[in-house]
């Protein structure tokens, strides 16, 4: 019983927390260069990576690198890719091994050693001159981030 209540305090928490994050992430003055299909496909592996990290906290307790995510959470990951807005930014709908697990993105995700927390980047290594990234952490919250000089105000 009180394992179903901590579920769904966690999914209430998630729902919550991705409804004010989304239009707060869609505001602000770098968004015009993050408005393209690309980046909201990045932005939207995070969402999911993010929510397969608070399903495997409610149930393991800790949570999970990508590898474990990716193992426990295959049916969530291939539905995400073979959305048609995200198909033509992973190919054959496949994740790979960190660094780059889909074209022209790197991943660098740290696991807190106590499985409390986690820290991930998601870098876009076509942005030569810029270096886009997206970050993320146990909060999910995901935050833009982009070399100094390129912002576009």
């Amino acid at each position: 019983m009180k394992s179903t209540s901590v579920t769904l305090k966690v999914i209430v928490l998630l729902l919550l927390g991705v409804v004010t994050s989304q239009s707060a992430q869609d505001a602000g003055p770098i968004a015009n260069k993050f408005d393209q299909p690309r980046h909201q496909t990045a932005v939207a592996l995070l969402r999911t990576i993010n929510t397969a990290e608070v399903v495997d906290l409610s149930t393991s307790g800790s949570f999970s690198p990508w590898q474990i995510l990716l193992a426990h959470y295959q049916q969530s990951f291939d539905n995400f890719a073979a959305m048609a807005v995200h198909e033509q930014q992973i190919p054959k709908s496949q994740f790979a091994e960190p660094p780059e697990i889909m074209p022209g993105w790197n991943l660098r995700m740290n696991v807190h050693s106590d499985g409390q927390g986690y820290d991930l980047m998601l870098q876009d290594m076509t942005d030569k001159k810029c270096g886009s990234a997206l970050f993320t952490n146990e909060t999910a919250v995901i935050w833009e981030s982009t070399a100094l000089g390129c912002r576009t105000e």
